[in-house]
């Protein structure tokens, strides 16, 4: 890059590929659009794009030499996503953490950043530096004098965001991202939204984002981009903050998972009307007819479901009335290859499960600095995410829960899933998943953690596994007060393991 300290060079020319670009140029067709809206006010594109400017100055100032790679971690959204964009203007790559210590530092250690820019102290041991710059300071550059706008040329190629690939495996992966791989997957994820919706009554002429997943993850993070695309606004609200903003500021989209939409339904208030115009992309391989009930009936008719990998992006989608199964994922988008093949990677006929595989323009080459963990996984040019589904000749997808969620108990093959789905039907169970855990001579025997409701009756659970599972061995039962999930959905059964296995040892002494 080339710059020196005190003078900024606006080159023309070159390559000017940044994720930023899409804020800047819809800030010079329509100035006036609202960019960002909260219950404190709204701000254009205009306003957004000179604020970019004047932190991307700032920061230029105080980081010499750049960084490669900064992690972002600011409780607001506001600040958070702008200090991302002045990030992206200068040419340094980034990620976004958490502002909870212990969760910082687990993404942390994964992501490893060269720098951590955070509005409060961060608590947290790591090689990585530690900029403070807090609210007062951010207010202050914001609202200073209009600075010349920056332009720097730099490689297309360059790593422009870093991620951390969640729900293929127990162990957490960095995933980097490269100028063209983000550009074509927010065009793409913003086209397929277009087309998704296409000819449905009430469709917005400009999206508004409630946006519920995590900036951290890649589809979260895409989700944001691909609305300012468009030309779209942005709500910028906390978590507690959901229902008010479904009902006031009136969002036209959310993409959610399955449990951020329980949540969400739990803390509505009765007398809250449906949305109109609200359309629900649910992130997830499974989306319960039970739960498509409760958010017709409270929320919006309009429903999909998306199948999306951090590793491999967008694999397939379908409108709920598209849905010919409850574990649907739905067709295969256009941009994918999809096989369905046995242990030795031999593709099995259309209508037989098998593991899944996948090739798309988003894939990525791989994890960083995990070669064991890259080989495992990528293959020939195949990503292997390690969900177990059936392809039918249409290209439509189902998915039958993870090829390591397959127990063998006693002789016999289980799908971890689909015990999950019957437990959690019952009266009295507000959640629940199974889980493995090894006895006294090693042998794996089924668990069950369950989250109880009020009307809770053991002997409903034993009669209903008994019937739709007469080979199951005997299952012992956990009692927790939540199951844990990934920003996927996928429940996290090595976590319930663990518990379990802290929990026996304290009763066996």
């Amino acid at each position: 890059m080339k710059f020196q300290k005190g003078k900024f060079f606006l080159l023309y020319g070159g390559d000017f590929s940044m994720y930023d670009r899409f804020v800047e140029h819809v800030a010079r067709i329509a100035p006036g659009k609202e960019a960002m809206l909260s219950f404190d006010g709204s701000v254009t594109f205009a306003k957004m794009d000179a604020d970019i400017n004047r932190l991307a100055t700032a920061l230029l100032q105080k980081l010499n030499p750049l960084p490669k790679v900064v992690a972002v971690s600011y409780q607001q959204m506001h600040p958070h996503w702008m200090f991302l964009m002045a990030l992206s203007r200068i040419g340094v790559a980034t990620a976004s953490v958490g502002d909870d210590s212990l969760i910082a530092a687990r993404e942390i250690a994964v992501l490893k950043p060269d720098l951590i820019i955070s509005d409060a102290f961060f608590d947290v041991e790591t090689e990585a530096k530690v900029l403070v710059l807090d609210l007062e300071w951010y207010s202050q550059i914001v609202d200073g004098a209009d600075v010349e706008p920056l332009r720097f040329a730099l490689p297309r190629d360059r790593v422009v965001r870093v991620a951390i690939a969640a729900g293929t495996s127990e162990k957490k992966h960095r995933v980097d991202f490269t100028a063209p791989m983000i550009e074509a997957a927010v065009i793409r994820h913003a086209h397929q939204e277009y087309i998704e919706w296409e000819g449905a009554e009430d469709a917005a002429q400009y999206h508004r984002l409630l946006p519920t997943l995590g900036t951290g993850s890649i589809h979260g993070f895409l989700s944001v981009l691909s609305i300012w695309y468009v030309c779209g606004s942005v709500i910028m609200a906390d978590r507690e903050q959901y229902p008010a903003a479904i009902a006031m500021l009136k969002p036209s989209i959310m993409i959610i998972s399955p449990s951020q939409l329980e949540d969400i339904l739990s803390h509505m208030p009765a007398d809250v009307p449906s949305v109109t115009g609200l359309r629900l992309v649910v992130s997830a391989g499974y989306f319960a007819s039970a739960l498509q009930e409760t958010v017709r009936r409270k929320l919006t008719q309009h429903m999909r479901v998306l199948y999306v990998t951090s590793e491999a992006g967008l694999i397939a989608g379908a409108r709920v009335e598209q849905m010919t199964h409850d574990d649907m994922a739905g067709w295969l988008l256009p941009s994918v290859d999809l096989q369905i093949v046995d242990d030795e990677d031999n593709e099995l006929p259309a209508g037989e499960i098998g593991n899944i595989r996948v090739k798309s323009a988003e894939l990525v080459n791989g994890f960083y600095e995990d070669e064991e963990a890259t080989n495992r996984q990528f293959k020939d040019g195949w990503f292997y995410p390690g969900d177990l589904g059936i392809l039918d000749i249409r290209g439509g997808l189902r998915i039958f829960g993870r090829a390591d969620e397959l127990y063998n108990f006693g002789g016999d093959k289980f799908y971890a899933h689909t015990i999950d789905r019957i437990v959690q039907s019952l009266p009295g169970v507000k959640d629940a998943a199974l889980f493995a855990m090894p006895n006294e001579q090693g042998v794996p025997e089924p668990w069950l953690a369950i989250v109880k409701d009020v009307d809770f009756n053991v002997e409903k659970v034993s009669e209903a596994l008994e019937s739709e599972f007469h080979n199951l061995p005997n299952v012992r039962a956990m009692w927790v007060d939540t199951i844990p999930r990934d920003v996927t959905d996928r429940v996290l059964r090595y976590q319930l393991s663990m518990a379990a296995t802290q929990q026996y040892a304290k009763m066996q002494k």
